[in-house]
């Protein structure tokens, strides 16, 4: 049946929340205020629907500049202005640490949303999945299918000028996904393989060298050429370094604003133990100044950059490779603050243990606000306290935002 709905708020994974009789429907390409008419079935307690068409557009829709925002799944909210977008980011962590943490709103200071200076062509880094007849691109909303995408409205010029060296490379048979990281002057390609590498395939990575902004390959845990990309040096000398085929935050501007807000949720914590570390990000900011940090990350690969970047700027930091639950469960000496930064997934079970550890200071950050608030209701039950939040927007767009929370006892 066809019915006219009216949007109204942002949700969670970015599709705008409407009513009909009762049942709740969750509209994808409806920004707030929208009045759409849109298909329903009329079945189960809730349903999700595209609007058939927009009968009157709300104060904050904006005309999208990307061709294929409809297919691709990659930007759910370039529809939205920005500033609607950081009001919708803002008040969905105050919504999920209320309504899954149940942190009540008057409860703890929620700063306001830091935003990005950059609202496209932010992105470092990404990860592309071939498509059926052989391009390369992003899933479809909902859906495994791959839409082809040629150009990326949130790709750094070095990034798209590396997509298009990848994708001229010739077939790249048993390739699945390409990863591309993107430094200064020059990137990085990831090729990432189902099934055994061929000879052949082995020669056209080898020829992807050729490229003036192509520095390394990484094949399957092998490499080719000099894959690593390191960043201009920080106020205490180190370079953070990646991979393409390790983590890295894409949003290369707001990098030193989340780990600034990392160290000021650490206050003046001299002993601290860093949970999932990877090569760097928020540590290496932290090391110096008679600061004794411990860092943990089960990633060798990612460990190793750490090391590297730490040695080359003469800074200590004491590295441990390992799950983080157990490292912590395992822990003795002094301890003043942890920080951790899990993926999107959360870590319940290293929560866990951080509340029978009892450190004074927990500093969680997060990249998705329902799995921060359920793993510090766990803190909350334990006897920690939630006394600030703040949101950063490091992928406009998109659905997804950083939060920094500091808890205590």
């Amino acid at each position: 049946m066809r019915v006219t709905l009216t949007a109204e708020a942002v949700v969670h994974g970015g599709e705008t929340l409407a009513r009909h009789e009762g049942r709740v429907v969750f509209l994808r390409g409806a920004a707030p205020g929208d009045v759409v008419e849109a298909e329903l079935t009329g079945e189960g307690r809730f349903e999700r629907a595209r609007p058939l068409r927009i009968l009157q557009r709300g104060g904050v829709r904006v005309d999208p500049p990307c061709a294929i925002v409809d297919r691709c799944g990659g930007c759910p909210v370039q529809h939205v202005a920005y500033e609607a977008q950081l009001a919708a980011k803002q008040e969905l962590t105050a919504d999920a640490l209320e309504r899954i943490g149940g942190f009540a709103r008057s409860s703890y200071e929620l700063a306001a949303i830091v935003p990005s200076p950059r609202q496209f062509r932010y992105r470092r880094r990404a990860r592309l999945h071939r498509a059926a007849g052989g391009g390369w691109g992003f899933a479809h909303p909902g859906s495994t299918a791959v839409e082809p995408v040629e150009e990326c409205l949130l790709f750094e010029p070095l990034l798209q000028e590396l997509a298009d060296v990848a994708r001229g490379a010739g077939e790249l048979a048993g390739v699945s996904d390409l990863g591309l990281l993107a430094g200064e002057t020059k990137g990085a390609i990831d090729l990432r393989v189902q099934g055994a590498v061929t000879p052949g395939l082995r020669r056209r990575a080898g020829r992807l060298l050729d490229h003036r902004l192509v520095r390394g390959v990484t094949l399957q845990g092998a490499t080719l050429g000099d894959p690593v990309i390191a960043d201009p040096a920080l106020a205490n000398g180190a370079r953070l370094r990646a991979r393409p085929d390790t983590f890295a935050q894409a949003n290369r501007v707001m990098v030193p604003r989340l780990a600034a807000e990392a160290a000021r949720a650490l206050g003046g914590a001299r002993h601290v133990l860093e949970l999932f570390c990877g090569s760097g990000t928020l540590t290496l900011p932290l090391l110096g100044e008679d600061r004794r940090v411990t860092g943990v990350e089960n990633a060798g690969s990612s460990l190793a950059l750490l090391r590297r970047s730490a040695d080359e700027a003469g800074l200590a930091v004491k590295l441990v490779a390992g799950d983080a639950a157990e490292v912590v469960r395992a822990f003795e000496g002094p301890l003043e603050a942890v920080l951790l930064d899990p993926p999107r997934t959360g870590s319940a079970d290293a929560v866990r243990a951080l509340a029978s550890l009892g450190p004074p200071r927990v500093v969680y950050v997060s990249c998705d606000a329902p799995t921060l608030a359920r793993d510090g209701r766990i803190l909350a039950q334990a006897g920690y306290r939630l006394v600030r939040a703040v949101p950063l927007d490091l992928f406009p767009q998109t659905a997804h935002f950083e939060v920094v929370a500091t808890f205590t006892r």
